[in-house]
């Protein structure tokens, strides 16, 4: 099993992203490239890479292992975004229009991870059972 990534929406959808953020990080004062900045474009950058890393592995548990990664790399993200925000980097509306792309991206890596996570033989962990009920208390499924 190979997946090929330029087929997947999910990684059209944090490719966009990445290059979004990288919009974003212009709004960061240069005091920040060492830090947050460099921080959150490591995080984001995580996203696409994860998904392509990840279909070749030939192997949906390790393709999975992949998806979980770059769903944790988008809370990075997201707690990076909300510091930007408080420290007024970004605007509320920037922040919010940004956050609303990222909360989409994870509800559809996370209906990816499901898919995945049907086709491996050996179901469903007890890890896995917890980051699904984690995932639905801090994300909306719809």
């Amino acid at each position: 099993m190979v997946v090929d990534y330029h087929k997947l929406e999910i990684y059209h959808m944090a490719h966009e992203i990445v290059l979004d953020t990288y919009k974003l990080l212009a709004f960061f004062p240069e005091h920040e490239s060492n830090n947050l900045s460099s921080q959150l474009r490591r995080a984001v950058t995580c996203l696409p890479l994860n998904i392509a890393e990840g279909s070749g592995a030939r192997s949906y548990k390790i393709f999975l292992n992949f998806c979980i990664f770059c769903y944790r790399s988008c809370c990075e993200v997201q707690a990076i975004l909300e510091l930007a925000k408080d420290l007024k980097y970004l605007s509320q509306e920037q922040y919010c229009a940004h956050s609303g792309k990222i909360n989409l991206f994870m509800r559809k890596l996370y209906h990816y991870m499901e898919f995945l996570d049907s086709k491996i033989e050996e179901r469903k962990s007890v890890w896995a059972q917890y980051e699904k009920w984690k995932i639905e208390k801090n994300v909306s499924n719809k």
